[in-house]
C-alpha cells in the first residue's frame, strides 16, 4: 500500500481574523508592562460591549474581545498608535473565538491520503 502526504493547508488570503466578518478579538501589541486588564476594559470598553480581555502573563500584549465587530473595527481605527501607560499600542485583528480557532488548527494537519 502506498500513501501519499498533502502539505498542511495554508490560508493564503492574509490575516484570519481580518478577513473573517464574525471575528471580534483585537490583539493590543507594545503595551507597557504597568497597564493592567481593568486598563484595557475602561479604555476599548468606551467603544462597546465587551466579552473578554486578557493579558498574557509576562508579555507585552494583550486580546480584546467585543460582541459586535462594528465596535471593534472603530475600537481598531481609532486607538491604534494611542498613548498608554506611556507606550503607543499597536493593534491588529487577534484570532476568531476558540472553537474556530480549533477548528482551523484541524484543518492545517497534514492530510494522509492511503491508495
Amino acid at each position: 500500500m502506498r500513501g501519499l502526504i498533502l502539505a498542511p493547508y495554508q490560508n493564503t488570503q492574509g490575516s484570519r481574523g481580518e478577513n473573517d466578518p464574525n471575528n471580534t478579538t483585537i490583539f493590543v501589541g507594545g503595551l507597557d508592562p504597568s497597564v493592567t486588564d481593568d486598563i484595557l476594559k475602561t479604555v476599548f470598553g468606551q467603544y462597546g460591549e465587551l466579552v473578554h480581555v486578557k493579558l498574557p502573563v509576562g508579555k507585552r500584549c494583550g486580546f480584546v474581545q467585543f460582541a459586535k465587530r462594528t465596535c471593534a473595527e472603530q475600537a481598531l481605527s481609532v486607538l491604534n498608535g494611542t498613548q498608554l501607560g506611556g507606550q503607543s499600542i499597536r493593534q491588529s485583528w487577534g484570532r476568531s473565538s476558540f472553537k474556530q480557532t480549533a477548528l482551523e488548527q484541524n484543518l492545517e494537519q497534514p492530510v494522509v491520503i492511503v491508495t
